[in-house]
């Protein structure tokens, strides 16, 4: 049995790729957990029936009491969320959530989105594009999506952001599992006045839900957390890695109008925002020689998956060539990301209509200052790069 290395606290997407060149597959006993890190691997077993997505959650040891309360209550919840959840719950919420994804819809947040840059791009300096231009941006766009003002929409992505950074087990903080507590009772409180008096698509349809009983207040809640927090910042994240080609010199041919569309790709697999999918396996599974045993943890290491030299030649480099091999950001099978299509649409319509503004024209380089933890990789803004 082979424990993990403390690179892992500092460096994890080193720690990834090490462990995907040198077992691929590892048992963790400090954490009950096996570790799948290569593509071939990850693609088969995100749409393996023999893994469900409703896991059993560990606690991290030597938490008091009161840590031990507030780290269980936390943590239920989010397994509340649909991506977390099995059928026939995942199917209901799935069914639920789908009208917020029509092409009417995709174009409205679309549309959000354009007004938004024409208001906010004239004269913008560099250094300011990504926080006064594109943030702006897509925060409209998901205004537009869940029918919210942009105050509100705030509030709701405060609460949702400290949540979503209670992070894995593998990194807990008690003093962040208390922020995240904290957040989940002002969401609940958010989302109850919502429900009482809704408008628009998401509300009407988690009200009736309520009345009708088939989900209670925390489960809307659930919802609500999973759409904020899947939506803005994973966004966020692949569009300034795109602006990172677009505006450097890794992206050589830079045709973004002919290229657009595999340039989002791109990006999404370089950013990969969300590093990992949890699942439980829910019945024995053979796997390169060791026996995943029924009930265990297993995590698909999907930013391993997306840097695997095996399937992508050059796997750190931006190219907009790459036949056949497609990315596993969004994961795959019956828990892929329901908002996929949006997010790509997203990004085309951002560049292409960044590029039309002629806000692209002439920019020095411009680099991501990442948040990058066990769990995710998130952006908190873009410079302008020193050597420029």
């Amino acid at each position: 049995m082979t424990q993990v290395q403390p690179s892992r606290q500092t460096a994890p997407l080193e720690w990834f790729d090490e462990l995907r060149e040198s077992r691929g597959v590892v048992w963790d006993e400090s954490t009950s957990t096996w570790y799948v890190t290569r593509y071939d691997d990850v693609y088969e077993l995100l749409r393996d029936p023999r893994l469900g997505a409703q896991v059993e959650t560990y606690c991290p040891p030597g938490l008091t009491e009161a840590q031990r309360r507030t780290y269980w209550r936390v943590t239920e919840f989010v397994d509340l969320w649909p991506v977390f959840s099995d059928p026939p719950r995942h199917t209901g919420m799935r069914r639920l959530l789908l009208p917020l994804f029509t092409p009417a819809v995709v174009q409205q947040v679309v549309t959000a989105m354009a007004e938004s840059i024409a208001a906010t791009s004239p004269g913008v300096p560099a250094g300011r594009l990504f926080g006064a231009v594109v943030r702006p941006a897509l925060a409209a766009g998901l205004c537009r999506l869940l029918d919210e003002p942009a105050d509100a929409l705030a509030e709701l992505a405060d609460c949702a952001t400290r949540i979503l950074a209670l992070g894995p087990i593998e990194t807990y903080d008690p003093q962040v599992g208390l922020r995240a507590e904290k957040a989940l009772d002002e969401l609940t409180a958010l989302v109850a006045r919502r429900c009482e008096a809704p408008r628009g698509t998401l509300a009407t349809a988690l009200s009736r839900a309520l009345s009708e009983g088939t989900l209670n207040l925390l489960d809307a809640t659930a919802v609500y957390a999973q759409l904020v927090s899947g939506a803005l910042e994973p966004a966020a994240a692949a569009v300034a890695r795109l602006l990172e080609a677009v505006t450097g010199s890794e992206w050589a041919t830079a045709d973004l109008k002919a290229e657009v569309d595999e340039a989002a790709d791109e990006a999404l697999r370089l950013a990969t925002p969300f590093h990992l999918a949890t699942r439980r396996a829910l019945t024995d599974v053979p796997l390169h020689g060791h026996t995943v045993a029924a009930g265990s943890r297993v995590v698909l290491v999907l930013a391993a998956a997306n840097r695997d030299p095996r399937r992508f030649a050059d796997p750190l480099t931006f190219r907009t060539d790459r036949i056949g091999a497609r990315h596993v950001a969004f994961g795959r099978g019956r828990h892929a990301c329901l908002g996929a299509a949006l997010t790509r649409n997203v990004m085309r319509e951002m560049a292409l209509e960044l590029a039309a503004r002629g806000v692209l024209e002439g920019l020095p380089p411009l680099s991501a200052v990442w948040n990058v933890d066990f769990g995710g990789r998130f952006v908190h803004d873009m410079v302008v790069e020193q050597s420029a």
